[in-house]
């Protein structure tokens, strides 16, 4: 029987456990540095219970199996009784993946199969009988009466009130639910001990007695049953046993207990405590009762967010409009009107944009593991640090740039972080470090990837490339350094001898390149021999509404994206070389080619009429930078991207279209598809 993918339970399922994962991919990845802590053990266990508890009411059965397990191993390992290893985290890695296949298969509408056995067997090894504390009914009392992490302490807030997770935990215990053998842990619930006036291990073990009838002649109930509700015999917890603890628990009164006979000091103790513990958890459930009840997001669809965007788009068109018709009215009044329609016009853009906004942090997760399982197999120590995970970037360029910075990361981590016995010779840490940055400039994102590597010679790429047949020696000569390290971006280009799984083929990067030329980025590549690599693109902050330079082209406007322009000036014509058949011009003493637009894209180019003087724009266009000559420089405009209609779609170097601010349309500039349609082929 297929699943309902239409059904609203099971996509907020989806939702959150996707979230969950994601959380959880990163936590046990750095739970290996940090074994013993409590927080990120509880964290972990809360994950796969909160995983385990939607799965079950789904019926998904071989989820709830396989998160089953993981939960009992994690009870066992908060408890202290064993120390996860590298082997473990391989196994609790295998895991997430294996449930990763599970929500894809409850995607497509189809119950999960059920998970490896291999899986299923290591899990089982590790649950050994001789180490899990449920195994007995007897000794867990005494073993286990003092848990380090007890269920209610994985809040890590100070409020002592129960919550929605540690309420389903306490009635796995009470039931048996919650470990394999069926053996209820009702010392879990127990309020943590510490030196106040918290409720003791033998206090708590006197009030079971009292809930279940007493063990021993000496010692007589608190609680009494009612004789028309007697105990079961089989000495489960009757409901009312159950709400008389959870009101013991919580503070509250119980409504069937009797007043202690002066005969049991110990189980009058007990009700000392547990009315302390109330007098302590009534102010903080009070505090934090207001905050669990209100709603602070909502889900809405992406598409619709599309749809508000467009007319937000459609509205900063109408302001450009406007403003451009106040300019030349040259009315007082109308100027303050246009002014306050631009204020809130740049507000609600801003607005609507942030709602787009996902933090980079959804990409970034993923490293952890990534660098971890890469590091692993190419027996190198790695450690990863993430920077800016906090900056916010629209949600399609978080998707869009998820595969180049894998390819990025994998590759700082296979050719530039050396192998361990290589980096001590060279006087450096065995461990190599790798840094993973984000941070907004302006508008746009700026990302890192760093390494204190081997770093890159560039006679050595220079080398290479003449071997490969891409240039000859002399113009491998005339490459600057950054020239050189741009190599690696060309297609088949690759310094691996041997072709492996990870890399040595040359393709990766060069898919790195166009991915990120798409986005109208642009990168850039630093590099010192023995000390490290640092790669760093730039991208706009959103793929909806664009800051643009206008120029003109005869009688047609164009728009370049201001996230490529580098530079303007003014250029005297005679002051230009030929080399190698390519006009170049020289900025800075480098030399960059020069082109003129008009003769790609206006046809209006006559060589006989070109002026002395003209307007020069330098433009990033992936690692390299060139020169456009344009006819006129109008200045800066923020656009709408709007996709061009049926008779230029498929139009090579124009990305899209918009409207300016009088009316007229102004085609947008593809720089990597202009340079590869005409440049590369002569033009």
């Amino acid at each position: 029987m297929a699943l309902d993918t239409d059904d609203e339970i099971l996509q907020d399922f989806l939702v959150e456990a996707e979230e969950l994962m994601e959380g959880l991919n990163e936590q046990l990845v750095e739970l290996e540095n940090q074994p013993e802590d409590s927080e990120l053990l509880n964290s972990i266990f809360r994950g796969f219970h909160t995983i385990k508890g939607g799965a079950g009411f789904l019926s998904l059965d071989a989820m709830v199996a396989l998160c089953h397990k993981c939960e009992d191993l994690f009870n066992i390992l908060r408890q202290g009784e064993r120390i996860v290893d590298a082997d473990m985290m391989d196994t609790f890695l295998k895991v997430t993946d294996s449930l990763t296949i599970m929500f894809d298969e409850v995607k497509s509408g189809e119950y999960p199969a059920p998970a490896d056995p291999d899986i299923l067997e290591q899990l089982a090894f590790y649950l050994d009988p001789n180490a899990t504390p449920t195994s007995e009914p007897e000794p867990t009392v005494e073993k286990t009466a003092e848990p380090e992490s007890p269920i209610v302490s994985t809040d890590t807030s100070e409020d002592d009130d129960i919550t929605d997770d540690e309420f389903e935990a306490l009635l796995d215990e009470l039931h048996g639910a919650a470990s394999p053998a069926g053996t209820s842990k009702p010392e879990e619930i127990a309020p943590p001990p510490s030196d106040s006036d918290d409720i003791t291990d033998d206090e708590f073990e006197a009030l079971l007695d009292q809930l279940h009838g007493p063990s021993s002649p000496g010692k007589t109930s608190k609680l009494e049953v009612s004789p028309e509700q007697p105990a079961s015999d089989s000495g489960d917890i009757t409901d009312d046993e159950f709400e008389a603890l959870l009101d013991q628990l919580q503070g509250k009164k119980p409504t069937q207990a009797q007043p202690p006979p002066a005969s049991e000091p110990q189980a009058k103790q007990s009700a000392q405590k547990i009315e302390t513990a109330k007098v302590k958890q009534e102010p903080t459930a009070k505090a934090t009762s207001t905050p669990k009840q209100a709603e602070t997001s909502v889900r809405v669809d992406t598409s619709r967010l599309d749809d508000i965007m467009n007319m937000v788009g459609e509205l900063v068109l109408v302001r450009n409009r406007i403003s451009t018709l106040e300019a030349a009215l040259e009315d007082e009044e109308m100027a303050k009107a246009v002014n306050n329609l631009a204020v809130v016009t740049a507000d609600l853009q801003t607005a609507v944009m942030k709602t787009r906004m996902q933090p980079i942090k959804k990409v970034f997760g993923r490293f952890p593991r990534v660098v971890r399982d890469l590091a692993r197999s190419l027996k190198k120590e790695i450690n990863l640090e993430l920077r800016g995970e906090e900056t916010d970037l629209d949600k399609n360029l978080v998707e869009a740039l998820a595969d180049p910075l894998v390819h990025l990361v994998r590759n700082a981590v296979d050719h530039g972080i050396e192998m361990p016995d290589t980096r001590e010779q060279s006087g450096k840490s065995p461990v190599g470090q790798v840094i993973l940055g984000a941070a907004q400039e302006g508008d746009h994102i700026l990302l890192t990837i760093s390494d204190d590597g081997a770093g890159m010679d560039a006679d050595v790429l220079r080398q290479k490339a003449v071997e490969k047949g891409m240039m000859d020696e002399e113009s491998a000569s005339r490459l600057t350094d950054s020239e050189c390290y741009a190599l690696i971006f060309a297609p088949g280009f690759s310094m691996k001898k041997e072709i492996s799984d990870i890399s040595g083929r040359g393709v990766g990067m060069d898919v790195v390149k166009t991915s990120i030329s798409k986005l109208n980025g642009v990168i850039e590549i630093t590099s010192e021999i023995g000390k490290g690599t640092t790669l760093s693109i730039k991208v706009p902050l959103t793929l909806a509404i664009m800051p643009t330079l206008m120029v003109m082209l005869g009688d047609q406007i164009f728009a370049f994206p201001l996230v490529n322009v580098n530079e303007i000036f003014h250029l005297d014509l005679k002051k230009t070389n030929i080399i190698d058949g390519q006009q170049t011009i020289n900025v800075r003493n480098k030399a960059l080619p020069l082109f003129y637009l008009r003769k790609w894209l206006a046809n209006t180019f006559n060589e006989t009429e070109t002026p002395e003087i003209e307007h020069v724009v330098i433009v990033n266009v992936g690692t390299q930078r060139v020169g456009f000559v344009v006819d006129q420089l109008i200045g800066q405009e923020e656009v709408v991207i709007k996709p061009l209609g049926a008779m230029l779609q498929g139009t090579k170097g124009l990305s899209g279209a918009t409207i300016t601010g009088d009316g007229r349309i102004s085609l947008i500039i593809d720089f990597p598809e202009l340079m590869n349609n005409y440049a590369l082929r002569g033009y």
